[in-house]
């Protein structure tokens, strides 16, 4: 599966820093009685528009919009941004492919490990630093008009002008097309011209089209500068996007605003037309890549902020031909949604192939949303606690609501069972993924997998993706041995899509329970989870045929892992297996332990325990895996049985110090049941068919 660009490493933003230092002003006053919009006015109309423009002179935080753009513009007109000779590869070939490091250029065929000194002069390397030079040329357009847009200084234009012409004098010797695979032509549908991926182009394209928008006016243009830009450049660059539709994806989002911004400085009005209706296109995304919780449904919050980013392009650019894109309820779901999917603090977890992210990743978005809803539940998500900052939003009564007070409630399209309990300092939050295998190969192998927060931070964690450029992307972070699930035989999790038994929330605690019967041939898998404010019960039942290895795995973000239960046998070096992610849990030690046991995830002066119900034959292997980066290495708890039949018990102590959760004890029958003895009194926790109970004996 191809893939977007390094998330981290994006730089364009949704209308410019500058754009979102001050609010949108309407677009329109007046609506021609003779045709319908698209309206194409005068330039610029893709990046602001006259009457924007001359709001955001007007403001008083204009000055400093004005000397930032001037800073950056000047030094692309004292040193102009170098022009690529030729099309660009893949920006993750960048790196050496042994260790994943970015290189750095010496020269434009030779390029450096600052690691390990090694000097790279291969084809794929060069030709992926054509890629970074032309993603420098996008970059820079956009600069340097937006200077322009200030002063109507030509220097800025030129410099537009001269990146601009180059991409058409060139554009008809790039391939027809090409991928990073090496297939050309009609086989190279994910391929580009300008980059290996039509993604790439179509991204780079709304920086190009933005930068000529804001300065096509300028004279430096000749007539015929601008028929050369337009036919050989811009033209062609919406011919390849519409060359293979990618249906509902984060790709075909990006084509149909590269595609949108092109038909704007064009005035297409069937390009945009063609846009808004088209399989693919910005209608039928809102209809099939947004679920009914309002998350994208590859997944991942990065790929779910990415494709949000496209959809506020093409909803700019629609407003600005007075298309009010904006009023449609999918699209403004996009924004609340993330809100739901995060922990207490902030953070999202790293589900599927994203990174370990927080929402202030979002600012950018809600802080467009708030100007142009002007909801105080943005103006609330940009605040996040500080009332200084609400109230420059919603002015001196404005009374702070952060966290937003959520119940514990299950994302269903996206598949999350979320639970809460607790406020502020105290919150905790467990999450259960249980839903699709996630979109366009981005999911990872770990149906039933379980995250926690508690004490202020993430213990138990899904590992995200690492990045692309590092091998352990698909030995690892895909596996199934990287999570907080079960795997039998030693083997990965079939795609699946597990289901949501129920969802309960009451005063004291609350409960899901997810099951999945398709991750393995003749395997039924249940999972039941109960949180209060200072403990979680976890509840695994498994159902297999034949008998099988059976592995619960737990991975924790602490310091080491001890146990606490004296008198346990001695731990003897043995690995817990060399394939199938098991290779990367390292220094593994294995105890025979049949008894009760509680072991220790250390975190500075917290501590995470967690109370098991032992089991005859069990095998406990701890050792370390890879955590959000290959250099973070953090402590492994594997339970291991040899059964048809069996049921993993655990209960994790949230006070932080290893006090609430005094010993556990399984209560016999066929609803799962344990006992648990606190310093508060003893209580019972059962999972019905329909409810759980927590009940004090």
């Amino acid at each position: 599966m191809a893939a977007p660009h390094d998330i981290r490493r994006t730089t364009i933003s949704l209308l410019s820093a500058a754009a979102l230092a001050c609010p949108l002003p309407a677009l329109a006053d007046t609506t021609p009685a003779e045709k319908a919009p698209p309206y194409f006015d005068p330039p610029p109309r893709l990046a602001i528009t006259a009457k924007e423009l001359a709001a955001r002179e007007a403001s008083p935080d204009f000055p400093k919009i004005k000397a930032d753009a001037l800073k950056a513009a000047d030094a692309l007109v004292e040193n102009p941004v170098p022009l690529a000779e030729g099309s660009g590869s893949w920006v993750f070939y960048y790196a050496n492919p042994e260790n994943g490091q970015r290189l750095t250029p010496i020269s434009p065929t030779e390029h450096k490990d600052p690691t390990t000194g090694k000097i790279f002069t291969d084809e794929r390397t060069v030709a992926s630093y054509r890629g970074i030079q032309h993603s420098a040329m996008d970059r820079a357009a956009q600069t340097l008009g937006w200077a322009y847009a200030y002063t109507q200084d030509p220097r800025y234009a030129e410099g537009v002008r001269r990146i601009l012409l180059k991409l058409a004098a060139d554009y008809a010797s790039y391939p027809d097309r090409l991928d990073r695979w090496g297939r050309t032509g009609d086989d190279a549908k994910l391929g580009g011209r300008r980059y290996v991926q039509s993604l790439d182009e179509a991204y780079g394209v709304i920086q190009l089209a933005k930068g000529y928008d804001l300065t096509r006016t300028s004279s430096v243009y000749s007539d015929e500068d601008r028929r050369a830009i337009e036919e050989k450049f811009f033209r062609p660059t919406a011919d390849s996007l519409l060359r293979f539709n990618y249906d509902i994806n984060n790709h075909q989002t990006w084509y149909d605003a590269g595609l949108m911004s092109i038909a704007s400085v064009l005035e297409d009005r069937a390009l945009v037309h063609k846009v808004l209706s088209m399989k693919g296109g910005y209608h039928d995304q809102l209809q099939r890549s947004i679920g009914r919780d309002g998350l994208w449904y590859e997944g991942t919050m990065a790929y779910h902020h990415y494709a949000l980013k496209a959809m506020i392009e093409i909803v700019d650019a629609g407003r600005r031909l007075g298309l009010p894109l904006q009023d449609e309820p999918m699209f403004k779901k996009l924004f609340t949604a993330p809100l739901h999917a995060a922990y207490p603090n902030g953070v999202f977890p790293a589900i599927n192939d994203t990174d370990a992210l927080n929402i202030s990743m979002m600012d950018d978005a809600w802080r467009w949303a708030w100007e142009v809803y002007h909801d105080p539940y943005f103006a609330q998500a940009l605040a996040r606690g500080d009332q200084s900052i609400l109230q420059g939003y919603l002015g001196p009564d404005a009374k702070v609501a952060w966290p937003l007070p959520l119940s514990s409630e299950a994302l269903t399209d996206a598949g999350l069972a979320i639970l809460r309990m607790g406020a502020g300092q105290d919150a905790v939050s467990a999450f259960l993924d249980y839903g699709p295998h996630g979109g366009s190969g981005h999911g990872h192998y770990d149906k039933l997998n379980l995250m926690l927060f508690a004490n202020g931070r993430e213990w138990l964690l899904d590992p995200g993706r690492l990045t692309y450029s590092y091998k352990e992307y698909k030995t690892w972070v895909k596996t199934t041995a990287a999570h907080n699930t079960v795997s039998i035989g030693g083997r990965n999790q079939a795609e699946a899509t597990g289901q949501l038994l129920y969802l309960q929330q009451e005063e004291n605690f609350a409960a899901a329970v997810v099951e999945c019967d398709t991750v393995y041939p003749d395997t039924k898998l249940h999972r039941y989870v109960l949180l209060t404010p200072r403990f979680l019960v976890d509840i695994f039942d498994v159902k297999t045929s034949p008998k099988n290895q059976i592995d619960l795995l737990a991975h924790a973000i602490s310091d080491q892992l001890q146990p606490v239960t004296s008198g346990l046998p001695e731990p003897k070096a043995q690995s817990a297996g060399d394939t199938e992610g098991y290779q990367h849990i390292t220094d593994t030690m294995k105890r025979q332990v049949s008894e009760n046991s509680q072991w220790d995830f250390i975190a500075g002066d917290l501590r995470l325990r967690v109370s098991l119900i032992g089991h005859p034959g069990e095998e406990i292997f701890t050792g370390e895996s890879i955590g959000y980066k290959i250099s973070q290495k953090i402590p492994t708890l594997i339970r291991r049985r040899q059964a048809e039949q069996t049921r993993f018990i655990a209960v994790y102590d949230l006070s932080g110090q290893g006090t609430e959760v005094k010993s556990i004890l399984e209560k016999a029958g066929e609803q799962p049941s344990v006992i648990i003895e606190t310093p508060q009194g003893t209580y019972e926790a059962t999972f019905g068919e329909t409810k759980a109970t927590l009940s004090p004996l």
